[in-house]
């Protein structure tokens, strides 16, 4: 497995902490921390929840290319 880069890059660029995040999920900060180090898998709804808290598709959310600019 490898690190959700998209899911790091988005949740740093718009301030939430893993914490925050971790709270929408509805999942501790802990395993919030494995599933976007890779080491976990996310479920459909909490991509679901990822795609709408970031307004990113779920190809873009966990796709493993890091697009830089616009």
């Amino acid at each position: 497995m490898r690190k959700n880069w998209s899911i790091y890059i988005a949740r740093n660029e718009a301030g939430h902490s893993q914490e925050f995040v971790a709270k929408k999920l509805g999942i501790t900060k802990q395993r919030f921390g494995l599933k976007e180090l890779g080491k976990a898998n996310f479920t459909i709804p909490e991509a679901k929840i990822l795609s709408e808290l970031y307004g990113m598709t779920l190809d873009e959310l966990f796709s493993n290319e890091i697009k830089i600019g616009s």
